[in-house]
């Protein structure tokens, strides 16, 4: 009689060197597969590394022809720059002669290479610049209305029984009025006490236009804009002064955009020689928009409006 054992053990044998048999035909049959697979996918990759080594060539060709088309570019805008620069005070020559142009800046720290280069081509144009007024527009925001009733007094005007309201447009018209026609230093000498304003210059002198000069730093709050720059500007229109608005050209537009809803002429690249005819051309009465930012309606003045204000000397025959 045989031992079941025996059977038992006999078929475990069997079972066991079927699955290893089968192990071994799977490694045989899926090593080649796997091997292709790799080799495949590495072909692939070292097509795609190719294609894009070559990509990458061809896009920093591109770049540096961009680069020497930008350089030429530049220094062609860079010569045109410099000829505009030393033509247009001859194009401009006597179109403000007799005018009195006020530089002010509603900004504590006025620019003071940028104001001398707009003095400078101002009187280039004829113009006299007799001074240069400076405001604080944080100091004045933050006033209370004592003060205000304060610097209302003290400049000569009567606060009883008036408005708040009505005694802030009270006080920037009597700043306008003295802009306008001239007045004696205490008035200026008020606003700089309350730390309102600094002037410096001939503050006697009566004033026919203003360039108010804005800061290019991050936009304002709207409401002081609106409480401070409008009124002042507004009451400087009504006293008969010819206002503009200019800005250097790394300024935004939305510096400008209060400006322009409240109808005052706007330069956004006064810094410029083309920003500096834009001014004169304001100044002699053709008002828009002008610059290169996306709120201006034109970039320049036509240079016959220059030509127009110089009338040539006509020879005398010989008789």
């Amino acid at each position: 009689m045989v031992d079941i054992r025996i059977y038992i053990s006999t078929l475990v044998a069997v079972l066991v060197f079927f699955g290893l048999g089968v192990l071994v035909g799977i490694g045989v049959t899926r090593e080649p597969k796997a091997e292709q697979l790799y080799l495949r996918i590495e072909r692939q990759l070292q097509k795609y590394r190719e294609e894009t080594a070559k990509e990458l060539q061809k896009r920093d060709e591109q770049i540096r022809q961009l680069e020497r088309e930008i350089l030429s570019m530049q220094l062609k805008l860079k010569g045109s720059e410099q000829f505009i620069e030393k033509i247009a005070p001859v194009l401009v020559k006597d179109s403000l002669k007799f005018r009195n142009i006020a530089l002010v800046s509603l900004t504590p720290e006025l620019d003071g290479a940028l104001t001398e280069k707009i003095r400078y081509f101002l009187q280039k144009a004829g113009a006299n610049v007799p001074f240069k007024a400076s405001f604080n527009p944080e100091a004045i925001s933050q006033a209370e209305q004592r003060v205000w009733q304060e610097v209302a007094t003290e400049i000569g005007l009567v606060v009883q029984g008036v408005s708040d309201e009505v005694i802030r447009s009270a006080v920037w018209k009597r700043i306008a009025l003295a802009i306008r026609f001239g007045n004696s230093q205490d008035c200026w000498k008020v606003l700089n006490k309350f730390g309102w304003a600094t002037v410096s210059g001939e503050v006697q002198t009566p004033i026919g236009s203003s360039v108010l000069l804005c800061s290019n730093q991050s936009p304002r709050d709207e409401q002081q804009i609106k409480a401070i720059d409008i009124s002042f500007l507004q009451a400087l229109r009504s006293a008969g002064v010819r206002v503009v608005v200019a800005s250097k050209t790394e300024t935004g537009s939305e510096v400008l955009f209060p400006y322009q809803v409240s109808n005052f002429p706007t330069i956004d690249h006064v810094d410029t020689p083309l920003g500096l005819l834009s001014l004169v051309a304001v100044l002699i009465g053709h008002q828009d928009h002008y610059g290169f930012n996306d709120s201006a309606r034109r970039p320049f003045p036509e240079p016959e409006w220059f030509m127009q204000t110089q009338k040539p000397e006509i020879p005398k025959m010989s008789q």
